[in-house]
């Protein structure tokens, strides 16, 4: 038999899942459907070897794991049975995938510094007449290429879960392996459609909410007010930074876009937020940096590389169309800092998925290799409880 080569190449592949039940049975089937690309991607990924769980071991940073999930476990406990189904279900180590909701929580308060690694990610908001889109890239560290799939769940519990009474779930959402849904982009069916782009304040606290825990938590919003009410996470608090494109497919009156940017709840019990509306005839373009909210950033990756695409996003055709949108998304113009990226030097970050929500075709349609010489895997549509 040929042996398989290390390096496989972008594959033009996503996996999708669709399972109902309990928030653990859930998990539970993730993880066992998704076992094999599970064990590879956390077998592979350097982060969690070379600074997460060296950052366990030390006793600060034990500390501010088990403060994190001590207050999960009070506010969030329906997500965290979900992620131990996914743990028992993959056969993995339950805090392994723990200490990737935490993302650097657990190393910057154990005194290690911030890891250079990062996500990514661009989003675009069109809202221009027969044009109502989300355009989003999803970029992350070389290691996730080839390590993501599409859950497509239904949760129903009897009782009322966490703190916002949660008894049941309907969404589909693209997903890192191991991780919770809701990090990415996907929508629920609700009619929530949105993507999430990280941002890397300078610092980052413990006993705090995880920003993958909110995102997680927003795949149960109904409204445009719950959702604020999630970001906002009062008598806790977002533990680190991330901003927020979204739209409701149901809100009376004109199609709407909104921005929100969340901030680190430093020396307070609530996440400092900052919420823009993208109206009918506008446009938003946001990557991984504030462009509202005053919080200080890491000038790292985040930051050069967010400055290159809005750089370059300025002098490119105003995203005032699908044609436009997958033009700017799909762009690899700068050699060093692209809006489709491919990993290499400076910018070592690979983009994962390419997506489109279509808000008035109902429709999302997912490309995995550069659309500017490749057709899309799929194109699906969005089915919301209307539909039914």
């Amino acid at each position: 038999m040929p042996s398989v080569p290390a390096d496989i190449g972008r594959r033009n592949a996503l996996p999708v899942l669709y399972t109902k039940g309990t928030y653990y049975e859930v998990g539970f089937d993730v993880g066992r459907t998704f076992r094999g690309i599970i064990e590879d991607f956390l077998n592979t990924f350097k982060e969690l070897h070379e600074s997460l769980l060296p950052a366990y071991e030390t006793p600060e940073g034990r500390a501010a794991y088990d403060q994190t999930l001590a207050s999960l476990q009070e506010n969030y406990p329906h997500y965290v049975r979900e992620l131990q189904g996914t743990a028992d279900g993959a056969r993995v180590p339950f805090h392994h995938l723990m200490l990737l909701h935490m993302d650097q929580i657990v190393p910057m308060n154990s005194g290690l510094p911030r890891s250079t690694g990062t996500n990514g990610c661009s989003s675009v908001c069109v809202n221009h007449d027969e044009h109502v889109l989300l355009g989003h890239t999803e970029d992350a560290l070389p290691e996730t290429l080839n390590h993501a799939y599409i859950v497509s769940a239904h949760i129903h519990e009897e009782t009322p879960q966490g703190r916002y009474g949660t008894k049941s779930e309907g969404f589909t959402a693209l997903c890192y392996a191991g991780h919770l849904p809701g990090f990415c982009m996907g929508y629920n069916h609700h009619g929530l459609v949105f993507s999430i782009n990280v941002i890397s304040p300078q610092k980052v606290l413990a006993g705090k909410t995880p920003r993958h825990f909110l995102c997680r938590t927003l795949l149960s919003a109904e409204t445009m007010m719950a959702a604020q009410e999630i970001l906002r996470d009062r008598n806790t608090g977002s533990a680190d930074g991330f901003s927020v494109n979204m739209s409701f497919m149901r809100q009376e009156g004109d199609h709407l876009f909104h921005n929100a940017e969340v901030g680190p709840a430093e020396d307070c019990d609530e996440s400092p937020i900052s919420i823009l509306t993208i109206s009918p005839g506008e446009h938003l373009i946001h990557t991984n940096k504030y462009l509202r909210l005053e919080v200080p950033e890491d000038a790292g990756l985040c930051m050069e590389s967010s400055n290159h695409r809005h750089e370059r996003a300025a002098v490119c055709a105003p995203p005032e169309s699908k044609e436009a949108l997958l033009a700017l998304l799909s762009d690899t113009h700068d050699t060093e800092y692209a809006f489709f990226r491919e990993g290499g030097e400076p910018d070592f970050v690979k983009t994962i998925a390419l997506g489109i929500f279509d808000l008035i075709d109902k429709t999302w349609t997912v490309w995995m290799k550069n659309p500017r010489n490749y057709d899309c895997l799929f194109s699906i549509p969005m089915l919301f409880k209307w539909d039914k």
